[in-house]
């Protein structure tokens, strides 16, 4: 999630036991929907400076708006495919969702695509696709407004710093529950067809469109709970899940046992891997020079106590290139910034953990009224034309997924509790905001919430980086748990995702899951290619 999204946005115990040994569970019942048609033609030119989409094949899939009253309206979703390299040895179609949720397929895949292992990319087509009500170029979608520009007056004149103090969070909180009210009053009835369960049943149209009679699935990020769902939803339709960044579906629910007075992502741990992994990009930053990483003072100890005292004397305000800047601002910055270790060709929405030192040194060299060169909070490219009318990203649309299925405090003084207990325990962070639900009203129609360890065909693969800045290790660990047939593979690492920060050895095993079914031993570890600040 890039900065402006990120703070604006997050059965009983016998039978439990028992699931493991109950027969294979059904499949949800069919529901005489029509399968799409995909006509795959050249894509659309991708934007200048984003990833070039030559490579790639587009179509549009025809899906119905409600699984349950198909005549009821359509999406038409964007599809994009990556032809596997070695077509006379294909074994079939991998489908990947991204994230977010609302991130677009068509947009990252060409951007990612460099992250799959090569013996996948050799042997299966790969798919992606920018889910209902999300993306620039599926339709409809939510936004919240009539244009980009009127979206950007509001959040400008109402949200323009990260609130904290008491007094802070309450006006902060009436401006997210006017935003809220401005979705709910433009989108109608949409906003109850746009949840996870909905879009886990447009991927199995997606499997039947393209051919395959049993799914593949890699799933980042919100798409490894996108991945969870399928995989209890269609138990007997799985042949490989791949579950990268995990979210533990039993916290995204608000099972028995989750504390509901704090918001989705907290619950999830996302503030305390964010906090954890700053910790982790100082301390690498510091084992090295500043020739290797420009923020460095000689020592992780050192390097830390000069992150305090940047931030201490940003408070009373620091001007970089221009641009006044705070305390909350370098905070955030960071955090929603640390997610890849190393930038992808052609995306410029996580500039890499270099990038970020260098403007951590620049704003230490700041005075405050000076003037320094600093890299400004990447944002996301379009990924080809949006249909006209429609603006690429709406601060809604994330929270039609959340708000309409994930239970979240409801009313403004709870809202304002939860992120002030964050704050207590793993310091300031825009995590608290992320599923800001007060005055959300929508509700999905068919959400599927459980429960989560239906026995499926084939075992799943859950992926967890150690220190992930989005999704927590913790997380990950829970969601192998959760499921009835999970496998934990670590990777002793930093970053959002294994597929975003690529290890070998990771991927080798993921490979040979995928193409064969063959699982990394119980307890298997990993170490990430690169360290974040190789030697100059």
């Amino acid at each position: 999630m890039p900065r402006g999204e990120s703070t604006l946005r997050l059965a009983s115990v016998l039978l439990a036991s028992l699931s493991a040994l109950l027969p294979l569970a059904p499949a949800e019942a069919d529901r005489s929907v029509p399968v799409p048609t995909l006509a795959w033609e050249a894509c659309p030119p991708a934007p200048a400076g984003s990833a070039p989409t030559d490579a790639f094949l587009c179509a549009t899939a025809v899906v119905p708006m409600d699984h349950a009253k198909p005549g009821h309206g359509i999406f038409s979703l964007a599809v994009i495919r990556h032809p596997a390299r070695d077509g006379a040895r294909r074994l079939g179609t991998l489908f990947w969702n991204p994230g977010g949720p609302s991130d677009a397929g068509t947009q990252y895949l060409p951007a990612a695509i460099g992250g799959f292992p090569e013996r996948v990319r050799d042997r299966f087509d790969i798919i992606s696709w920018d889910p209902r009500g999300m993306g620039g170029r599926t339709t409809p979608v939510v936004q919240c407004f009539d244009s980009a520009e009127a979206e950007a007056a509001f959040l400008d004149a109402r949200l323009q710093s990260l609130a904290v103090t008491p007094e802070e969070l309450a006006a902060d909180a009436a401006a997210r529950t006017a935003l809220n009210a401005a979705c709910i009053a433009r989108n109608g009835d949409l906003l109850a067809h746009v949840s996870t369960a909905d879009n886990a049943r447009d991927l199995d149209l997606l499997r039947q469109a393209v051919g395959e009679e049993r799914m593949n699935y890699y799933g980042t990020s919100y798409g490894t709970f996108l991945g969870a769902t399928y995989a209890n939803l269609f138990p007997d339709r799985l042949r490989a899940m791949v579950l990268d960044g995990a979210v533990a579906p039993a916290a995204w629910a608000g099972d028995a046992g989750e504390d509901l007075s704090l918001s989705t992502f907290i619950r999830l741990g996302s503030d305390r891997g964010s906090r954890a992994t700053v910790r982790a990009f100082l301390d690498e930053c510091g084992r090295v020079d500043a020739t290797a990483c420009a923020f460095s003072a000689g020592s992780p100890e050192a390097t830390r106590r000069k992150w305090r005292d940047l931030l201490e004397r940003a408070r009373s305000g620091l001007v970089v290139e221009g641009q006044p800047i705070d305390d909350r601002d370098i905070t955030v910055y960071v955090q929603s910034s640390i997610y890849l270790i190393d930038p992808l060709p052609g995306f410029g929405r996580f500039p890499g953990w270099a990038a970020v030192a260098d403007f951590l040194q620049k704003a230490a060299e700041a005075g405050e009224a000076a003037t320094a060169a600093a890299a400004a909070p990447p944002t996301a490219a379009a990924a080809g034309a949006a249909a006209p009318g429609v603006y690429v990203t709406s601060a809604g649309r994330q929270l039609s997924v959340i708000c309409g299925e994930s239970p979240n405090p409801m009313t403004e003084e709870a809202a304002s509790e939860q992120a002030l207990r964050s704050y207590a325990r793993a310091g300031i962070s825009a995590w608290p905001f992320v599923a800001y639900c007060v005055g959300w009203t929508a509700r999905a129609a068919d959400p599927y919430l459980g429960p989560w360890d239906r026995r499926t065909a084939a075992p799943v693969l859950v992926v967890g980086n150690t220190f992930d800045p989005a999704t927590a290790y913790a997380s990950s660990v829970r969601m192998a748990r959760e499921l009835a047939r999970g496998r934990l593979l670590t990777v002793d690492g930093f970053g959002h995702t294994e597929l975003l920060n690529p290890s070998r050895c990771a991927q080798a095993f993921i490979a040979d899951y995928i193409i064969d079914g063959t699982l990394p031993p119980r307890g298997t570890r990993c170490d990430q290619d690169n360290r974040p600040f190789p030697a100059r």
